[in-house]
């Protein structure tokens, strides 16, 4: 219609409503790429509210994943202490101290990897929509975690460590096969997802075994010194969990301001 006046108006070189004409259609691209925008600027607020929830989810996910390695951490440590002063002394010991000993020793040894991610958070990054998702401070804070702290956190944590495998080539295999399957170590599940645990199982009928198992610990030149060190190693890992969860904590409240 306007398209037919607008020639109209040509043909008749009626300048002045041709520049009516063509204002009105003018006008029209505007309003409408204007609605257009507004759509778009609609579409992104509403895409970038999922992102940042599902950010949050994996978040408090990450929480609850080192959360449950602080905890199994902290246990193989408290069983570290039990072996210990067992393997720095040469006092004879019945069977039930001597399983003590050896099961402390072996459960010192024991790992529950674990590897901070961010699946949505690198969804967003590669998309490239990390600036519709939060203000400046709490990208720089995201990308800290995901790219700073989760290396820190691998490198402290220590993968394999050295301790892990001597241990298991010192302790017979009859002994290790009943804590793989004698409940020393149980997986739990709670609402937000299965976790692992360290447990004081009771000692097998191998009395004979777990004797002889001991004085090889207690023979082994460096075990000693080895099991200090991961117990070290388990100390420094639970004090960067530690500070890795309160910046996580920070991060979520960031995100729900």
């Amino acid at each position: 219609m306007i398209l037919n006046r607008l020639a109209t108006s040509l043909r008749r070189h009626d300048w002045p409503s041709v520049a009516v004409e063509l204002g009105i259609v003018v006008v029209g691209i505007l309003v409408a790429l204007q609605v257009e925008n507004w759509n778009q600027d609609r579409r992104d607020m509403a895409e970038a509210k999922v992102w940042r929830e599902q950010i949050i989810l994996d978040l408090k996910q990450t929480l609850f994943e080192l959360g449950a390695r602080q905890s199994y951490n902290a246990q193989a440590l408290e069983f570290g202490k039990q072996a210990l002063a067992g393997l720095q002394s040469s006092d004879p010991v019945d069977a039930d101290e001597a399983w003590r000993i050896v099961r402390g020793a072996f459960q010192a040894g024991q790992i529950s990897p674990f590897q901070i991610t961010g699946p949505t958070f690198r969804e967003v990054q590669s998309a490239g929509g990390l600036r519709r998702l939060a203000d400046a401070a709490t990208l720089r804070a995201l990308t800290e975690l995901y790219d700073v702290s989760a290396y820190d956190y691998e490198l402290i944590a220590g993968g394999l460590p050295p301790y892990r495998d001597l241990i298991r080539q010192l302790t017979p295999w009859a002994i290790q096969d009943y804590m793989w399957g004698g409940g020393c170590q149980v997986l739990r599940e709670s609402p937000e997802g299965f976790y692992q645990e360290l447990a004081d199982c009771a000692k097998p009928d191998l009395d004979p075994v777990i004797l002889a198992a001991l004085d090889q610990l207690r023979a082994y030149p460096g075990l000693v010194n080895q099991l200090q060190g991961r117990m070290s190693q388990l100390r420094v890992a639970a004090n960067a969990v530690g500070n890795t969860k309160a910046g996580i904590q920070e991060l979520i409240a960031m995100l729900e301001r």
